[in-house]
Parts: C-alpha cells; sequence; structure tokens
C-alpha cells in the first residue's frame, strides 16, 4: 500500500470520527447536515485559538499545524459543522463553533 492510501484511508477514518462527533453532539442542527459534504483542510497555528472541547477552550498545544480541519455540510446556510481531528490519531480534539 502507497503512503497516499495511507494518507486518504487516515482522513477518512478522521471523518468518520467527525460524523460520529457531530450525531453525539448537542448541535441544533446535526439532523440537517450533510455528512456526503466533506472538505479536509491543514490547521494553522492559530486554530487553537477557536477550538473547543468538552465545552471549554482548547489549550495551546493541543493543535498543531499538522491537524486536520474538516468542514462537513452545507456551507451556505448553518447546516454544517467545523470539527478539528488529529492527524496521528485521527481522534477529534473539538469543534470549531459556527457564529
Amino acid at each position: 500500500m502507497c503512503w497516499e492510501q495511507v494518507f486518504y484511508m487516515r482522513q477518512k477514518k478522521a471523518v468518520d470520527n467527525s460524523i460520529e462527533f457531530i450525531k453525539n453532539s448537542s448541535f441544533t442542527a446535526k439532523e440537517r447536515i450533510d455528512t456526503d459534504i466533506v472538505k479536509v483542510e491543514n490547521a494553522t497555528d492559530n486554530t487553537w485559538k477557536s477550538v473547543w472541547h468538552e465545552d471549554k477552550p482548547a489549550e495551546e498545544n493541543a493543535v498543531d499545524s499538522t491537524d486536520w480541519v474538516i468542514t462537513i455540510g452545507d456551507m451556505s446556510n448553518h447546516d454544517f459543522a467545523i470539527i478539528v481531528c488529529d492527524s496521528d490519531t485521527c481522534e477529534v480534539i473539538g469543534h470549531i463553533p459556527i457564529e
């Protein structure tokens, strides 16, 4: 298996974990989020400033630029969620609240 396939499989696992996080969340629009619409981007050095983990702001060392910001759903309305996942473990670090 080449590294591109491994990378894709890791991102897919992170997306699957993000979808499960949404399903188990208290997000008001979670039933309207189209989980077929997905965008994965790398976090930036300042992403941690926007991330919430277990109802409190994430700590500075919780997110780094190798982690993934996963947007799931239609961004043209409020039927989407932004989830941040660790790129090593594929686990959800937290979410970025939508204003």
